[in-house]
């Protein structure tokens, strides 16, 4: 007898960034992360980061990060790298994945910006000073692309 799977709700990989505050950058990533989308979305990441006018705050949610392949690391220290030059000082990430946060803390380390962890979005957006903004769901599209 062959046993039959049940069709799983199917997963994508996005990383999505967006301007949540005058001095806040919200870098929200989803699924398993790879070099690739990593540089995919660079662009995206760095144009945001160029619309702060102070010393911007980075939170990097993680809450729906699966995992990351090893090439993923070198990608995003170049995201590190584009925050440090816009003077960020800041970043704070949401993740349960322990791993991701070590990655996350080594390369803030690298580019000397303080790193903190948060359980929850809205912690993390009390931490960057929003206090009485809501965590509200992103304005970009999470939705999984179209079949093609």
């Amino acid at each position: 007898m062959v046993a039959v799977r049940q069709p799983q709700p199917q997963s994508y990989d996005a990383i999505e960034t967006e301007q949540v505050g005058a001095h806040v950058v919200l870098t929200r990533m989803r699924g398993h992360l790879t070099r690739a989308l990593a540089e995919q979305r660079f662009e995206q990441f760095r144009s945001t980061l160029m619309q702060i006018k102070q010393q911007p705050t980075w939170i990097l949610e993680q809450l729906e990060l699966t995992g990351f392949d090893p090439g993923a690391v070198s990608a995003s220290a170049r995201w590190f790298s584009a925050f440090k030059e816009r003077a960020g000082e800041q970043v704070i990430v949401v993740s349960t994945l322990a791993a991701a946060r070590m990655v996350a803390a080594s390369l803030a380390f690298a580019v000397h910006a303080k790193i903190s962890s948060c359980e929850t979005l809205q912690e993390a957006y009390d931490r960057s000073g929003l206090v009485a903004v809501e965590p509200r769901p992103s304005i970009l599209s999470f939705r999984p692309p179209k079949p093609g």
